[in-house]
């Protein structure tokens, strides 16, 4: 008898799916369902079907995903080693996709072919991806000795400097040259993974520092699928399973988010893209924000129903993808929390900012809202906590997509760079003062203030200010900056 037959009915009736959905969300805490997760057989099972899961949905690309089953594959095989398998594949993963835009790739391919190597465009792009690794070794050295003083005390923004030169020396040299090329594609690595990087300075401030496999496979871990880092591999290590029970608790919590992560994405496709946008016709926001400037587009109630489904949509569409890369690291045997919670359960802007995009959250927190929380305004409680919001939410949320891309400066020109940044800049400042607004606000709704102003309006808010936002949420300039605030002021009934 299987452990699933010992928690089968036993009537023989015909199951009830809430039943099955019951002992489905419960498994992990079912002792004979943990039994048979840790033998050879059920763990074979659980990461055969982990693998047929991932490679089937098409979240990720399917390249990525195939290195993905590769190293889980590893820590099946070799559960002992379950670190150093990740790492291992995480340091592959960069040298071979050590970009973050498609963009960068073309424009490499071309420096490479100018160059005339004998090397095969990908080899040169691994090989010099790994000198870049290497390179960065006395750099997390210096951070222990305090040879170089400024670097050793402020890593990051040291680093942070170091790509302000480079973005400078790119965009004032003649691109055709050597120095300029060479000057970009050091640029085109450290932008990709410095907030990685970053990670592995904060780690790197232990006692003990970090062995070369841990900075080298984080640098760009297998689950990482653009530039949001889920923290560093200290963090990992909190949560890394202690035995075998915990161990299999933690792989049977990663198939079952798995399992919602492909719900949640089939009921995107089906019901978003086929069904409302593809069937029904409806307007997506992009179409709606284009013809904002033409008389009476769309009636009032129909704008809001547009920002409305298009916010739900990216609801569906994050939380697949957030939960498929929790699910890969909880597979690897450490339990982190969920990348995304509940957030249409939020009843302030702040709670729905923490529950929304987690490691978002926790990476403008740890670059920026604690360092600047603990040096500013310590007299001014309230000050304190604002300022340091600000620079989190702010100038934080807009360096960390400026960073990303400052690259295509010397790609695209500066000034066409930064003219994509108008509307994100605008974003970024409502959502600051919302979260500020939010975290001073005091009067909050209570329970004993009955359902309609505790649980229905707050969310109500929530959900229309966020959707709101939606209009300004790019940092890409495929819209003009002034069909945005023309269509967004029409969300109030102004017309410019």
């Amino acid at each position: 008898m299987t452990a699933f037959d010992a928690t089968s009915p036993s009537n023989g009736g015909a199951l009830n799916p809430f039943e099955l959905r019951r002992r489905w969300l419960a498994m992990d805490g079912n002792e004979a369902v943990l039994a048979w997760a840790g033998t050879r057989l059920g763990q074979a099972l659980i990461f055969g079907a982990f693998a047929a899961l991932i490679l089937a949905v098409p979240l990720l690309r399917f390249k990525h995903s195939l290195i993905i089953a590769i190293g889980l594959g590893l820590t099946f095989v070799f559960p002992r080693r379950r670190f150093a398998m990740i790492t291992g594949m995480g340091f592959l993963y960069f040298l071979v996709r050590p970009f973050r835009f498609e963009g960068h790739y073309g424009y490499f391919a071309q420096i490479w072919q100018g160059w005339a190597s004998p090397l095969p465009v990908q080899v040169g792009m691994s090989v010099l991806a790994l000198l870049f690794a290497f390179a960065l070794l006395p750099y997390f050295a210096n951070q222990r000795s305090g040879t170089i003083g400024f670097a050793s005390r402020r890593p990051i923004l040291s680093l942070f400097g170091l790509c302000v030169m480079l973005t400078g020396a790119t965009a004032l040299l003649p691109e055709e040259t050597p120095v300029a090329q060479s000057l970009w594609i050091v640029l085109t690595f450290l932008s990709g993974a410095f907030f990685f990087i970053g990670y592995l300075l904060i780690d790197n401030r232990g006692k003990t520092g970090l062995a070369f496999n841990a900075k080298a496979g984080f640098m760009r871990p297998i689950w990482a699928d653009g530039t949001v880092p889920i923290k560093g591999p200290n963090y990992l290590r909190k949560f890394e399973a202690g035995d075998e029970t915990a161990l299999a608790r933690t792989r049977l919590k990663a198939l079952k988010l798995l399992v919602w992560a492909s719900i949640l994405y089939a009921a995107w496709l089906l019901g978003f893209e086929h069904g409302i946008h593809g069937s029904l016709g409806f307007p997506r926001l992009a179409t709606a924000i284009a013809g904002a400037g033409e008389d009476a587009t769309y009636s009032l109630p129909m704008r809001w129903l547009i920002v409305g489904i298009d916010f739900l949509s990216l609801i569906f569409w994050l939380g697949a993808v957030i939960h498929t890369l929790v699910a890969v690291i909880r597979l690897a045997g450490f339990a982190i929390p969920r990348g995304m919670a509940k957030p249409l359960a939020s009843r302030t802007i702040a709670e729905f900012w923490g529950r929304y995009l987690f490691y978002f959250k926790e990476l403008l927190a740890d670059f920026f809202f604690y360092p600047t929380f603990q040096r500013f305004f310590k007299k001014s409680p309230r000050l304190r906590i604002a300022f340091a919001t600000f620079v989190a939410a702010f100038i934080g949320n807009v360096l960390f997509d400026l960073i990303t891309q400052t690259p295509f400066v010397a790609i695209n020109g500066f000034w066409a760079t930064i003219d994509n940044f108008y509307s994100y800049t605008i974003y970024a400042a409502i959502l600051t003062a919302g979260i500020i607004a939010s975290q001073l606000h005091t009067a909050k709704a209570r329970p004993e203030d009955g359902v309609l102003r505790y649980d229905v309006l707050p969310r109500i808010q929530v959900i229309g200010f966020f959707a709101a936002l939606r209009v300004f949420d790019d940092s890409s300039g495929s819209l003009p900056v002034g069909d945005r605030v023309h269509f967004f002021l029409s969300l109030f009934g102004v017309s410019p």
